[in-house]
């Protein structure tokens, strides 16, 4: 498989932002630029930082990054990881340096922010409709002969509308096109093998668009078991890779060099490996792209159970988590409750709240939380934390935790301290939300 790493980043001027007033927890006093951070001495934990306050753990995130990048090699995928998780070009930075082919995206304001600090080649995993935008993607293709752009159709309508935007554009090279296919009751995509069919047959006929190959994401596949929804993920699987050979002999990549396959959350990559990974013979070199995003940070509980890494694919050995959010206990009201200073506004809490793992009492060293502590709910800036008879906290504890979901987490944070073991602020993250 042809290897093509996308061009890395310019951040200089993201770099040469002042740290100030406007990102909560981070110290008052002189502002100093993001590039200078690491070097001012911080501690998240050392008295100067207003809590709460998420951190990025960089062991876990250089170990994330290192296990995924080696993963496709050794699988012959290509990684264009979710972009959409983090929004922070710092990050995908990282990634794209450890060898990742393209960012993935999921609406068109994060292909901007992409496009603006020099990605050049993108994948929008979404249906592209709406005329504003698809006249600015003209613009910037026509503008850089070098931008790959890649969107999503699952519709005759579709087709038509991308025609008729693209119409008076001006634009002599095609608009990539990946067919999606989707699960019943799933979310977007082809249905049926028909509908499918029919839609290429529409992309065919135009001379503004070319089929570049197919996309579905299996994350949406739930049963009762794991087993189950394995088993239903294989069973779709199959079947799109059934719908890529029959797009392929009847000829409608021929406008292609290469013929695209992407799937892969971060929940079943092994299952999107397993079956699209075995030998291809269609009619032209093929392209395997793995979309996985939050295998970056990983998390507590969701994809912690989820996850393949150091479970169905053991030898990799476990992803390990870069996220944490510290808050203070600031009340101890009834026995057996603590409320800790973070809320919805701070953490994720759409899938699980957070997990408390660590306490910190004044000047005394962190140590892992007693058993039976756990957070039960939480208000807009509150946590409401069970004390078991095995911790006994007091007001004016830091508490840590981990988090589950990272793609509802990095949203609430606009620049995140990154720390080393001990908590030492080495570098902050800017987010574009």
């Amino acid at each position: 498989m042809a290897r093509s790493q996308a061009r890395s980043l310019n951040l200089d001027r993201l770099l040469d932002e002042p740290v100030d007033w406007r990102y909560k927890s981070f110290p008052a006093g002189p502002s100093v630029p993001i590039r200078s951070v690491g070097g001012v001495g911080w501690n998240v934990l050392g008295g100067e930082f207003m809590l709460p306050v998420m951190v990025l753990k960089d062991s876990a995130l250089r170990h994330n990054i290192e296990l995924m990048a080696k993963y496709c090699r050794d699988h012959d995928f290509l990684l264009a990881p979710h972009g959409k998780t983090t929004m922070s070009p710092q990050l995908l930075k990282r990634q794209l340096d450890a060898g990742s082919w393209a960012v993935t995206a999921a609406t068109m304001s994060q292909v901007r922010v992409w496009r603006t600090f020099g990605v050049d080649r993108v994948i929008l995993a979404n249906e592209l409709v709406e005329p504003a935008s698809v006249r600015w993607v003209a613009s910037e293709l026509r503008e850089d002969p070098e931008f790959e752009f890649y969107c999503l159709v699952d519709s005759v309508a579709g087709v038509r509308l991308l025609e008729t935007a693209l119409g008076d554009s001006g634009l002599e090279r095609p608009l990539q096109i990946l067919l999606e296919v989707g699960p019943v009751g799933g979310r977007t995509g082809c249905r049926t093998p028909e509908q499918a069919l029919e839609v290429a047959r529409a992309v065919d006929s135009s001379r503004l668009l070319a089929l570049a190959g197919v996309e579905a994401f299996e994350g949406v596949i739930s049963s009762k078991t794991l087993s189950g929804t394995i088993d239903a993920t294989d069973t779709f699987l199959r079947d799109m890779r059934a719908m890529v050979v029959k797009l392929d002999s009847a000829g409608h990549f021929a406008k292609a060099h290469r013929v695209i396959v992407t799937a892969g959350g971060s929940a079943f990559p092994d299952r999107v490996v397993a079956e699209l990974g075995q030998p291809w013979d269609l009619s032209r070199p093929i392209a395997l792209v793995l979309r996985s995003g939050c295998y970056l940070t990983h998390d507590a509980i969701h994809y912690q159970q989820l996850s393949p890494f150091g479970g169905r694919i053991p030898e990799t050995g476990p992803l390990h988590e870069a996220l944490e959010v510290w808050g203070v206990v600031l009340s101890l009201p009834e026995p057996g409750l603590a409320l800790i200073g973070f809320g919805k506004r701070d953490v994720p809490h759409d899938l699980e709240l957070p997990v408390p793992r660590f306490v910190k009492s004044g000047a005394d060293m962190t140590r892992p939380v007693g058993g039976g502590v756990s957070i039960f709910a939480v208000n807009d800036q509150h946590a409401f934390l069970k004390m078991g008879p095995g911790e006994q906290l007091r007001v004016g504890d830091l508490v840590g935790c981990g988090i589950s979901h990272p793609c509802t987490a990095f949203d609430k944070w606009r620049l995140i301290p990154v720390v080393d073991d001990g908590y030492n602020v080495i570098d902050a993250v800017l987010t574009y939300f």
